[in-house]
């Protein structure tokens, strides 16, 4: 090497020099390998992004997020880089000679001068590497950033510092993040540079570090006292976090809290300090570390003593012995933060609702729409039904993804006027899923171009039905409405977005869109023609004429047929994303949403749209008692502050977005919607048609009934010793096979009704107006001790107009015992009358099984309503029929054919149901009437009309059904055949009896 040379010269294996190492070459070619990384892996993703978010009209929403995690990713990234890069530069400068030295003795002159040139490189390219996974983690906490950075006053301040609520919500979770960081950032920074020093020798271990050159100990002091500053910031930050603590009885901070935590959080933040300072001291003077060793151990003592030892032994020998009298305050902050936090403090409380046993026929009949409109159709069996009825195709399904992908059943309720009237009604979306095609035609062209939407939607009234069947106001494809509703119309049946688990398609393309079945048998020798349709809505991204986002989304999708394909069209476009739920949380991440969307026709432009709850939430609102809400979908945070102040909806054929504010109250959508300016649209700008169908989420109304139970007193002596603590019915139904596993009892589900709010003198919602039919979901709530299932109340939710979300609760005077579901349920299997008329339903390979308990107020009273469903127990996929509705009133029951009838029994006014008339067409359960049977005994008595012989027969038939089960369960199948014969014999000898009871006798 000439004389002054720095460039290394590396000698080949015969001793002849080879070409200087360039750094700069290699250096450029990993650059671009790097790049062309980035691009095919970050590149494609984020193309594609802009493209769909500039089909769906929110690019402010792209670019601002992209910025913010752009912004974060580069500032933190660099300051990790100048933090990290910049110690080990200072480490190599205040170390001269060192390594050199080392490297020299170990490698050699020649080899050691080559080591020392890429040194430096090594610990760049390493810094570089670490900054890179800095600003990726920094990155994350995009959404807290933009919330510190537009925080929205709450109005209310937290009562130990005076701070409002939005220093928790919206800054306090972007400082631990800082502090989190810049903590990290300096452990990471310290090991390396000690790592480095001890690597060079020029300490030998960390007890050397006083004998250490002065450059060195500096070094890692300052080090050192950063770090006991970072940890001093984030001491401090640790005494707002008190306020969210849980101290088993309350959340927040209560008395050891604030006069023992609170205290030593202080002292530990100023132990930290002087310890920082203490360590800068040797860095002058040379002396020893006896200062900061002194001021670090004062820390631990203070951490170890003073935060966990004496508050502790204070919990023990002071607040527990009297542990009411000094978290009395603490307590009353829990349940005023509690209820402000799940949006509790304006429920309005009506006290002495009579359930009393005074309602009549008259009362029966002034509450005919109420009774018109008890939902006697429960979701799972109504989807039996239509599965098997109104899918035409294994490929058309009611269902939804659900929890860890698995599918559960997709059936709506909702109201709408039919007939100038409001009616109740379950719906459900006919959504394609390609996975039930068969699978020699699951071909990437079917999948992709072929079957690309599902269609129509099925609707029908809650309790009609004809033959045990539901009456439809929209069925069939194409789909058809029933002449009695004629309001209800679809005009644009094809659903290309929805909730079953879609991938994406291609629409106008050479190949036609497979549209319905055809509904026609073949004719003139051939097979009818399915119906294929060409897409022509606005949805999608325009794909067939650019080259550049076919490469983009074959490289994104991981499809390289998009590029093979020749079926595309200069029109083609791509439908992505097109599950409805992963299009809301693609635009709003910041809101969790509901785990039941549900389906809308609006009636003023007869498209299918899809509307879905979203909440805000926090889990650091002060003194607020976390609560996880019980949802379909993924899993909550535990929040202690959540609203439902967005509602989003998306057109099933073209995928538009809108989110609407509900809650214009609510200060993280206040602040959401100046970081996204444009995205949150004001309540009113939702069309009236739809607007007329919004509700209140059954997911927030379980949680905050739930909180209710145990928040709704004011006393906190009472909410200590649990007095007065409330709790939902038991489900009185449950599943048997889930009994039989004894899982543990299933909180009744709360319930839609339409109904008139009862009257309570100047407390009722309305007052001085005469109350309308509304729409309402509604839970009955037990006393807390699960053994005693008389219920005290119920809880409602408002959904029309200017009440919705208005929280109503009626109790009843503590000195009256109400029936509860339970009870009701076992006092029904108790009737004689009742159990004798479901033996035979029972029989011949059929199972009959009660619906849901509905406990519906009228009036002054309580009905409890349920349905019977039969359902055979032979093939593989029984149909349910509703066969009979069970209606209990006070200590009186009926079971008939129809609603009607069972009011009829139970309210006799005349020959008819005092209900409603009879009409043409109803032949089962529902809103239609037939002849009262009389069957049922009442509580007055009285002899059953039965013919005697009739009962005889049912007692003869019981016994029978008794011997065959034994001789089943006995493994004796010769014998069980035998006696099932007898009981066919018997049920023909029934039928004729039957048939001659009901002729009509001659005068």
């Amino acid at each position: 090497m000439a004389k002054g040379s720095r460039r290394p010269i590396i000698v080949g294996t015969d001793g002849s020099p080879e070409r200087p190492v360039r750094p700069w070459r290699l250096i450029l070619a990993a650059l671009l390998l790097f790049a062309l990384f980035v691009v095919v892996h970050n590149g494609a993703p984020l193309y594609c992004d802009w493209l769909w978010f500039r089909e769906i009209g929110f690019t402010s929403v792209y670019t601002t997020t992209i910025a913010a995690k752009t912004g974060l990713y580069v500032v933190f990234g660099l300051l990790f880089f100048l933090c990290f890069y910049g110690n080990l530069g200072i480490a190599q400068r205040v170390t001269p000679g060192t390594a050199q030295r080392l490297m020299l003795a170990r490698f050699g002159p020649q080899l050691s001068r080559a080591l020392q040139h890429w040194l430096g490189w090594i610990l760049f390219g390493l810094a570089a590497f670490f900054s890179l996974w800095a600003g990726r983690l920094a990155a994350e906490s995009w959404s807290s950033w933009l919330e510190f950075s537009h925080p929205t006053a709450f109005g209310v301040k937290d009562p130990v510092f005076g701070i409002d609520v939005s220093f928790y919500i919206f800054q306090l979770p972007f400082l631990h993040s800082l502090w989190a960081f810049s903590l990290g950032t300096l452990i990471v920074t310290l090991i390396a540079v000690v790592m480095f020093h001890v690597a060079n020798q020029a300490v030998e271990s960390l007890a050397g570090l006083s004998k250490a050159p002065s450059g060195v100990r500096a070094q890692v002091l300052i080090l050192v006292a950063l770090l006991a500053l970072i940890q001093a910031y984030g001491t401090h930050l640790g005494s707002f976090d008190l306020l969210t603590s849980d101290n088993g009885k309350f959340t927040g901070a209560g008395y050891a809290d604030l006069h023992y935590r609170l205290f030593a959080i202080r002292i530990q933040t100023f132990l930290l300090v002087v310890t920082a300072l203490t360590c800068l001291v040797p860095i002058g003077r040379g002396t020893g570390f006896r200062w900061p060793a002194l001021a670090a151990g004062s820390w631990l003592a203070a951490l170890l003593l003073l935060g966990n030892v004496f508050p502790g032994i204070a919990q023990k020998t002071f607040v527990e012995p009297n542990e009411f009298s000094m978290e009395k305050e603490f307590i009353r902050r829990n349940i005023e933060f509690t209820r402000r936090g799940f949006n509790l403090e304006t429920v309005q409380r009506i006290n002495d609702f009579p359930a009393d046993e005074s309602l009549d026929a008259a009362g029966v009949a002034a509450n005919r729409d109420t009774l018109e409109n008890v939902r006697l159709w429960d979701h799972p069996y109504l989807y039996k039904v239509y599965s098997q009825l109104q899918t035409v195709k294994n490929y058309y399904k009611f269902e939804r993804e659900g929890v860890n992908g698995r599918r559960t059943n997709n059936i709506d309720i909702d109201r709408y006027i039919v007939g100038g009237k409001l009616r109740q009604v379950m719906l459900g979306a006919r959504e394609m899923d390609t996975s039930g095609l068969p699978e020699f035609a699951q071909s990437w062209q079917n999948q992709r171009l072929a079957y690309t939407h599902g269609y129509g939607v099925v609707m029908s009234p809650v309790n009609k039905t004809i033959q045990g069947l539901p009456d439809y106001f929209l069925s069939g494809i194409p789909v058809t409405t029933a002449a009695g509703a004629p309001e209800i119309r679809v005009k644009e049946p094809r659903i290309y977005y929805g909730q079953i688990e879609h991938g994406y398609v291609f629409a106008d393309t050479e190949q036609p869109e497979f549209d319905y079945p055809s509904t026609e048998s073949g004719k003139a020798g051939g097979d009818a023609q399915d119906h294929t349709a060409r897409y022509q809505g606005r949805g999608g991204i325009p794909i067939g004429s650019s080259a550049l986002a076919r490469w983009a989304f074959s490289l994104h999708l991981g499809d390289p047929n998009i590029l093979l394909t020749r079926s595309f069209t200069p029109s083609t476009r791509l439908l992505y994303r097109r599950d409805i739920r992963d299009r809301i949380q693609t635009v709003a991440p910041f809101v969790q949403q509901d785990g039941d969307p549900y389906l809308v026709v609006d009636p003023d432009t007869g498209r299918m749209i899809w509307v879905v709850d979203c909440y805000t939430l926090s889990n650091q609102y002060p003194y607020s008692t976390p609560q996880k809400m019980d949802v379909n979908t993924a899993s909550y945070i535990e929040a202690n502050y959540i609203r439902n102040s967005i509602k989003a909806t998306v057109d099933a054929f073209d995928g538009t977005i809108r989110l609407y504010v509900s809650d214009a109250n609510d200060p993280i959508a206040r602040t959401y919607s100046r970081i996204f300016p444009g995205l949150l649209l004001p309540l009113d700008r939702m069309p009236a048609g739809l607007r007329a169908h919004i509700r209140y989420p059954e997911d927030l109304f379980r949680l905050q009934r739930s909180v209710y139970a145990a928040y709704h007193v004011d006393d906190p002596r009472i909410f200590y010793f649990r007095e007065d603590s409330w709790a939902i019915p038991t489900e009185p139904n449950v599943d048997s096979t889930a009994q039989r596993e004894g899982n543990a009892p299933k909180d009744m589900e709360p319930y839609y009704v339409i109904m008139r709010l009862p009257e309570a003198a100047d407390k009722r919602p309305n007052a001085g107006k005469p109350n309308a039919e509304e729409f309402l979901l509604m839970s009955p709530l037990a006393p807390a001790k699960r053994e005693a299932q008389n219920i005290l109340g119920w809880m409602c939710a408002r959904c029309d107009g200017e009440h919705y979300g208005e929280l109503v609760l009626y109790r009843f005077p503590q000195q009256v015992s109400v029936n509860g579901p339970s009870q009701v349920i076992a006092f029904v299997n108790n009737d004689p009358n009742i159990s004798q008329r479901l033996t035979p339903l029972r029989l011949g390979g059929s199972n009959a099984n009660f619906g849901n308990l509905l406990v519906i107020p009228v009036e002054k009273s309580l009905l409890y309503i349920a349905p019977l469903y039969v359902e055979s127990t032979t093939g593989a996929t029984g149909l349910p029929k509703l066969q009979k509705v069970i209606v209990a009133f006070g200590d009186r029951v009926a079971m008939e054919d129809t609603l009607a009838a069972a009011l009829a029994d139970l309210f006799p006014a005349g020959s008819t149901s005092p209900l409603y008339p009879p009409k043409l067409g109803d032949k089962g359960p529902g809103g239609g009437a037939s002849t009262p049977k009389s069957g049922d005994k009442g509580a007055s008595g009285g002899a059953s009309p039965v013919p005697p012989q009739i009962r005889a027969t049912v007692q003869r038939l019981t016994t029978q059904y008794e011997s065959a089960r034994r001789k089943l369960k006995s493994g004796d199948l010769a014998g069980y055949a035998a006696e099932m014969k007898g009981v066919e014999e018997i049920l023909d000898s029934l039928k004729r009896q039957a048939d001659a009871a009901e002729k009509p006798v001659k005068p």
